[in-house]
């Protein structure tokens, strides 16, 4: 979900955050306490402080967490609570956070994002610092462990819910922060009385969890038979004492709204002293004096369950529901509690694109156990409310960052150590990044959708600079290869292309270019026969190009939860796009821009199917550009005569010899892919981010991939996806000026994939995540080149048309100068193949893919055998060294370059065969978890 920060931030003074300070630390020792003991002795009980019903009948008490505890002192390990100040000046506690407490990630990130936008300010107030606290928080992880032989350094892991969960991002940059491995239940298994971490081959045992799963989803064995978020035998290994879980299960009790109407009795018997911060004044239902004013008062209290917390606000209920309500705490009594409406103190907060306006504000503190007692961040997570009308309710809407301002007198910073807490350690230890199979398969697929992405668009790219060339000047010599480039679109992407933007499989070159009979022609042959005009209009079926298998595999599901999303075992093409086909005449009364019958409309006729597509003023000139007499010494195809002018209507390119008196003559020529529809499909394989193969799909999977592995990626990451997210979103609302617009995101889309790139090539380490993420990017690389080469070069051309084709893959390749250097221009596939296929010189070529792949296979755990996926790339690579550049040049008595063709077809299959071996060994994930016994429902 979004998470929306106001610039300003909200201030506390010294003397203010003393007392909150103060009065958080014994708030913290006081449920510290109650939770002790309710999973203990249970003194609290016996003695009436603390009445049993709201303990046992509270969905927080875990029952299997009885005598459970952790090392250390306290058993409550991180604390936080939402507090606001109220009308008469004093702070009051609005609700307490035990079970797995979110927050503390987000007032770290929030204060870096303050600290960069408003610098002057900051290093003005020179706020205290949030960072003493993480420091802290990691020591007391690391000392929290069981314990350990000598020398040995404890295994910490933050367990998340996964990438769907609200506060993901909270979880991840928590994790990042404190240098430990972000983990899910499926990274995670139980094995020989202890907790393990899966790696690439191997466990890795696993001392400290930080839980950010609720008590009840975390063992499916002991306690919610129905989660999948859980660790089967967690609770068993608690027992045991073999890992530590914080916060401890159970502690969700604490969160139960009852409670805190019995805190000050319980503060004054443990502690001897009265709490320094009251909570909301509080009403339970179990008593019977505060019952009756709860009744009297349903219609003025928020009203909540001592059961599992839900809140019912009694202002916005209309009269017959408050009375049903009053009935229900009578019959139910000690199930409900009844709380004053909170009160907020007021800030500035932004309003609009300048303005400013006073906002109610709340704050959530934190506080962390230590040895001697509590510690608080300095700081907090502020909350920006607004209060809805007429029910007087508030609701969050926006976080702010909390600046205490600095104590007048020195004082040691808050959450420094002291010497003497300070772990010994004989070495500096090195921690390698967690390797689950989870987490592979989340880089491997981020591998391959950046390089699939960064693939199309240079494709798509280039397909527009030659669609920009000859929409408008149809006449021009290599005409033909536009068709061709929208054929290695539709093939590479494994999309179905509008039929009228291919070429005609069967039909010679000239076809390509299409000569229609104008209106008033006769039947006595002197122009192209009707018969012939259709015919050229059939387009080659959708994703074969010659033969070639669509490099777009069967893209991972998107249920949430699901780690990994393998590819269909036959590796098939995503299945046609349904509702898809080629636009019929629209209201206006235009005809279909492909029907070659069609006649021209009047000059007084609506809008021309380009400039409903979104063309340029730019380009919308350039379609009466040119004299006639450069148009006549222009030819328009290889044996075609010279015409001298051109007419454009309704997306038709038309050609006509002009008579004396300026009327029509013999015919009109158009260009396959020259219309809207290769503009609509060209604009809907750059926007469509529900179409499999398109850019913008392949970026929205890239960012879905990275998200489930947060915490391995580096804020600068983020950053590019962001800004090649914002061009695309640009990209789908833009209503005008469509063509310029397609240009722009182009450019602004593989700019950010190269920062990517670079990001990936110059910022990671070589662990065992990177290696498995190169090698997504060499298959996907591979598979694209082998693919592209197929569809673009496996049928013979005319040497025009075979220039501008091999223009096009040297550009999408970004191979273009390399070979011009070499070559003078000269179009020769032979060339072509030795740049592209056989050169291990340049990092675009298939060889020096394989070459890397093999170097990457070699870099994992365990790579120096020879597995399945190791065997196919071997064959690859004796496929390339078997051939000779010159033989690919060869083609059959229809032109097609078998030897060619013969290479990437055989290369391409294996490479698709390697990934899905790959995949389901390496990157296997556990399968979906199964009750033992019964039905998974929860009873009672």
């Amino acid at each position: 979900m979004p998470w929306r920060l106001d610039p300003i931030p909200l201030l506390v003074s010294a003397d203010d955050w003393t007392r909150l300070e103060n009065g958080l630390v014994q708030r913290s020792l006081v449920l510290d306490e109650v939770l002790t003991d309710v999973y203990g002795p249970r003194r609290l009980l016996s003695s009436g402080l603390l009445p049993p019903e709201i303990v046992f009948g509270n969905t927080g008490y875990v029952r299997a967490a009885h005598g459970i505890t952790i090392p250390g002192t306290h058993q409550l390990f991180l604390h936080a609570c939402d507090i606001s100040r109220w009308s008469d000046g004093q702070f009051r506690v609005l609700a307490d956070w035990a079970q797995a407490p979110s927050g503390a990630g987000y007032a770290l990130a929030d204060r870096r994002v303050v600290a960069s936008a408003i610098p002057e300010a900051f290093e003005h107030a020179g706020p205290r610092p949030l960072t003493p606290f993480a420091r802290a928080m990691r020591l007391m992880l690391e000392e929290a462990a069981p314990e350990l032989a000598d020398g040995e350094e404890p295994v910490v892991v933050v367990l998340s819910p996964g990438s769907h969960s609200e506060t993901a991002f909270d979880q991840a940059y928590l994790a990042q922060t404190l240098g430990f491995p972000l983990v899910e239940s499926a990274d995670l298994v139980v094995r020989d009385g202890a907790l393990w971490m899966r790696s690439l081959g191997s466990l890795e045992r696993v001392d400290v969890v930080l839980r950010r799963v609720d008590a009840e989803f975390s063992d499916p064995l002991d306690l919610r038979p129905d989660s999948r978020l859980g660790v089967v035998g967690l609770v068993e290994v608690l027992r045991r004492g073999a890992v530590t879980v914080v916060n401890t299960l159970g502690s969700g009790l604490l969160e139960s709204p009852a409670l805190s109407a019995f805190l000050p009795r319980i503060a004054r018997s443990v502690l001897g002293t009265d709490l320094l911060l009251d909570g909301t004044p509080a009403y339970w239902g179990g008593d019977d004096t505060e019952r009756a004013h709860l009744v009297a008062h349903v219609g003025d209290l928020v009203i909540r369950s001592a059961v599992d917390g839900s809140t019912i606000f009694g202002p916005s209920l209309a009269a017959a529901e408050r009375a049903e309500l009053a009935a229900r705490i009578e019959a139910e009594r000690w199930k409900w509690v009844g709380q004053e409406p909170a009160e907020f103190s007021v800030a500035p907060a932004v309003e609009g694109e300048a303005g400013l306006k006073p906002a109610p504000v709340g704050m959530r503190l934190f506080s962390l156990a230590r040895r001697g007692g509590y510690t608080a961040m300095s700081g907090g997570l502020g909350q920006q409310r607004m209060r809805l009308e007429p029910t007087r309710s508030v609701i969050k809407v926006a976080a702010k960052d909390v600046w205490v301002r600095a104590a007048p007198a020195t004082a040691p910073a808050v959450g420094a150590e002291t010497p003497h807490e300070e772990r010994l350690r004989r070495a500096v230890p090195v921690v390698e990044a967690v390797s689950s199979p989870r987490v592979l398969n989340d880089l491997f697929w981020m591998g391959r959708y950046s390089e699939r992405a960064e693939s199309v668009v240079r494709l798509l790219a280039a397909t527009h600079d030659v669609y920009q060339d000859y929409r408008y000047r149809p006449w021009l010599d290599g005409a033909e290869a536009l068709p061709i480039l929208m054929r290695a679109l539709s093939v590479t992407t494994g999309t179905n292309a509008p039929e009228s933007v291919l070429p005609n499989g069967t039909a010679p070159v000239g076809a390509l270019v299409r000569v229609s009979p104008p209106a008033d022609a006769g039947a006595d042959g002197s122009t192209a026969p009707d018969s012939a005009v259709r015919a050229a209009s059939a387009a080659a079926p959708t994703g074969s190009a010659d033969g070639a298998a669509t490099a777009q595999e069967t893209d991972r599901s998107a249920e949430p939860g699901t780690a990994s999303r393998a590819p269909a075992a036959d590796g098939a093409a995503p299945p046609p796009e349904t509702g898809k086909r080629r636009p019929a005449a629209d209201d206006t009364g235009a005809p279909d821009p492909g029907d070659a019958e069609a006649t021209e409309p009047e000059s007084g006729d609506p809008e021309a199917p380009w400039e409903r597509a979104g063309t340029s003023a730019l380009a919308r000139a350039l379609r009466t550009t040119g004299t006639a007499a450069e148009r006549t010494a222009e030819q328009s195809g290889d044996n075609e005569p010279a015409v001298p002018r051109t007419r454009q209507k309704q997306g038709q390119f038309t050609t006509r010899p002009m008579d004396a008196a300026g009327g029509g003559g013999a015919g009109r020529r158009t260009v396959a892919g020259a219309s809207a529809d290769g503009f609509a499909y060209l604009s809907a394989l750059t926007g469509d981010r529900n179409l499999p193969g398109s850019l913008s799909y392949a970026v929205d999977h890239y960012g879905s991939a990275a998200r489930a592995v947060r915490d391995q990626l580096s804020a600068d990451t983020w950053m590019v996806i962001g800004a090649v997210d914002r061009a695309l979103a640009e990209f789908r609302a833009a209503s005008t000026e469509k063509e310029t617009a397609l240009s722009s995101v182009h450019a602004l889309a593989l700019a950010a994939l190269l920062s990517l790139s670079g990001i990936g090539a110059e910022s990671m380490v070589r662990d065992t995540g990177w290696y498995v993420m190169d090698i997504g990017k060499r298959i996907e690389r591979g598979l694209a080149l082998t693919s592209l080469l197929n569809a673009a070069l496996a049928q013979a051309r005319s040497p025009e048309v075979e220039r501008v084709v091999t223009d096009s893959v040297l550009v999408t390749t970004e191979s273009a100068v390399s070979y011009r250097r070499r070559h003078r221009g000269s179009a020769h596939v032979a060339a072509l193949a030795g740049l592209l296929l056989f050169d291990a010189g340049n990092p675009r070529s298939l060889v020096y893919q394989l070459d890397r792949l093999e170097a990457d296979f070699q870099a994992l755990p365990g790579g120096a055998g020879a597995s399945r996926s190791q065997r196919l790339l071997a064959d690859a690579q004796r496929m390339l060294r078997r051939v000779d550049p010159a033989d690919l040049e060869q083609t059959d008595a229809e032109g097609v370059r078998t030897e060619l063709v013969e290479l990437l077809e055989g290369v391409h299959l294996r490479l698709r065969k390697l990934s899905e071996s790959f995949e389901t060994t390496k990157l296997a994930v556990p399968v979906g978890i199964q009750p033992l016994w019964g039905n998974t429902r929860m009873v009672g």
